[in-house]
């Protein structure tokens, strides 16, 4: 599925499983893997606990290649192999034949240091502690052969000079075999260890489940894409451990250790089959909801940030579960839960968001409130409304409509359906002008037009909400060269001046989650066509390119003509530290979008 020889490769996934903070990676600038723990949250260019795996030969260090599946990673020489395979709770289990292996101490900042291990000490089991500071603990456990701890003091620095491990294998049968425990205090060597092809087959049987329980069949002929990014969301899932109180979904494994609000129900969305996970995905972040409904924009190991927030997509991710599974699974006790905190959420925007003229009517203070982070409808400032909010509001009030009816709450459910058709009449009135929507400044009394793919998304509400006239002319505008592309839609028109593919997040790009949501806006509007277009040029460039957020659709800058620049190492418009969001959001479009 990874390797050195295969399609894609460990660049833009990591080589980790379900329940670990254990991730293998290819490095970006070298053709050398390494391993990290993800706890801290921090990107990979600013960790101090990263390792580089080096095969040795008789202590010389020699080439390797590599390839991975979803439950073992190996790497191959000439003289044999190192193989690695990870348990659900902390252990990395590694296991050679006729070959050594190093493992070497490699802090990305300060770059090249041993920084990052503040001790290293032996243990009277015959292991050896490391000690790497905020991210916890390794315990270096061998099991055949020998290992070897290098770790000479540099006086003048204070701190290590480097840190290496050697692992080499037992004369008689050319073997051996260790474990790595990560760990936050204390911890001994296990009284005995399953094997490592044991270990193995847990952890393809663990990936094999999640797929059977949670998802849908792939469409004939997109098996492997469909594999890949099954693979991405559910290496993904975090264990539950620090301040992560159920599995969540993390951005990233190695460059982005931290699970963000509204992609939490960005990962509900494909659990068709089983929509009981993606109510348990919606709900997971309202475990953090402060007394006033604020939910929290980001979860990580040790923290809960609760500066910004993120759009309503809850209530989004709910009614598509609902409009595909049926409302079964959103049973009486689960509405007993949720309805107090969907009302609370809902309040918290109608408090402190409120755009001051009736009509439940909100706006945003900043980009990340929407979500469309650097979108061209934000030109002339804030406070502004936006239809993509007004939709979150309207399946807001929509959900706590259909809670108050299952659990009799006859006079809430009129209230809530009467608040929802009146917002809805705001957005088609005031927020559609003819020919697309737009946004308001209420402080400025003035309507802001962009030529941003965030216009077509409040489509999501689907044709029981939205008039024909409206479907078709988005219809009609959405397949033009101005926005379609070979890779998918671009997420600002091709035509607009604002339009580039550097660094900015939606001002270009074909953003894979943006696709997403314009193909579900007119799957629900019945042009089920044009949802298929868009969902095969998009998973058709996922699969020859890698799962990341984003594609350049051309090598230029369509305004300019000139070359795009980009960094030689991931960045956020690059969308390599975002491939979990990426991923659940091909594996809605394949269980559905291609029928």
């Amino acid at each position: 599925m990874f390797g050195t020889y295969e399609k894609h490769n460990l660049l833009k996934a990591a080589f980790t499983r379900e329940s670990s903070f254990w991730a293998f990676y290819q490095d970006f600038r070298e053709p050398i893997i390494g391993f990290t723990v993800i706890k801290d949250g921090v990107m990979l260019d600013s960790r101090s606990n990263t390792f580089l795996l080096e095969t040795t030969f008789n202590g010389i260090s020699i080439p390797y290649t590599y390839y991975a599946d979803e439950s073992v990673l190996r790497l191959t020489t000439d003289r044999g192999t190192v193989e690695f395979c990870l348990n659900e709770t902390d252990q990395m289990r590694i296991r050679g034949n006729n070959i050594g292996l190093r493992v070497v101490l490699r802090a990305e900042s300060p770059f090249g240091s041993a920084a990052g291990c503040k001790g290293i000490y032996p243990t009277p089991e015959g292991c050896w502690e490391a000690d790497m500071g905020y991210s916890g603990k390794i315990l270096f456990v061998p099991l055949e052969g020998s290992m070897h701890l290098t770790a000479p003091w540099d006086r003048v620095m204070g701190e290590y000079e480097k840190v290496w491990a050697e692992f080499s294998p037992n004369a008689a049968n050319g073997i051996f075999e260790a474990a790595l425990h990560e760990y936050m205090d204390y911890r001994k060597k296990d009284q005995s260890y399953l094997t490592f092809d044991q270990i193995r087959k847990g952890s393809k049987k663990a990936f094999d489940d999640y797929v059977e329980k949670n998802l849908r069949k792939p469409p004939k002929g997109w098996e492997d894409l469909f594999k890949y990014v099954a693979y991405v969301c559910w290496s993904h899932r975090t264990g539950i451990a620090g301040n992560y109180k159920e599995q969540m979904i993390m951005m990233q494994q190695v460059w982005a250790g931290y699970a963000m609000s509204w992609q939490q129900s960005y990962n509900a969305l494909p659990m068709l089959k089983n929509p009981a996970e993606g109510l348990r995905l919606i709900k997971s972040m309202f475990r953090y909801q402060n007394p006033d409904g604020h939910v929290s924009m980001t979860v990580n190991y040790y923290n809960v940030a609760t500066g910004g927030f993120q759009p309503a997509f809850q209530a989004l991710a709910l009614d598509w579960l609902i409009s595909q599974c049926g409302d079964e699974f959103l049973t009486a006790e689960e509405c007993e839960y949720l309805y107090p905190r969907f009302e609370k959420w809902l309040n918290f925007w109608l408090t402190h968001r409120n755009a001051g003229h009736g009509d439940d009517r909100v706006n945003i203070f900043g980009a990340h409130e929407s979500g469309w982070d650097d979108l061209s409808l934000y030109a002339e400032g804030f406070p502004l409304e936006t239809p993509d909010l007004f939709a979150y509001m309207i399946f807001l009030m929509d959900n706590l409509a259909l809670m108050a009816k299952k659990l009799g709450m006859k006079d809430k459910e009129k209230d809530w359906t009467k608040r929802s058709k009146k917002l809805l009449n705001s957005l088609l009135t005031d927020l559609w002008d003819g020919e697309s929507f737009v946004g308001y400044l209420p402080q400025k009394k003035k309507i802001v037009k962009c030529k941003s793919l965030a216009m077509f998304q409040c489509l999501c509400l689907g044709k029981e909400r939205i008039p024909q006239e409206i479907i078709d002319k988005l219809a009609e505008e959405v397949v033009k060269p101005e926005y379609l592309t070979d890779i998918g839609l671009t997420t600002e028109s091709l035509e607009s001046p604002l339009c580039h593919f550097g660094y900015n997040f939606v001002l270009g790009r074909v953003i894979t989650p943006s696709n997403m949501l314009t193909a579900m806006g007119f799957y629900r509007c019945g042009r089920k066509d044009i949802a298929k277009l868009i969902t095969e040029r998009v998973c058709k460039n996922i699969y020859e390119k890698g799962v990341i957020l984003g594609f350049a659709p051309y090598d230029f800058e369509i305004t300019t003509g000139k070359p795009i620049n980009t960094y030689p190492n991931p960045t956020a418009s690059d969308g390599w530290p975002w491939n979990s969001w990426a991923g659940s959001s091909v594996l809605t479009m394949l269980q559905v979008f291609m029928e």
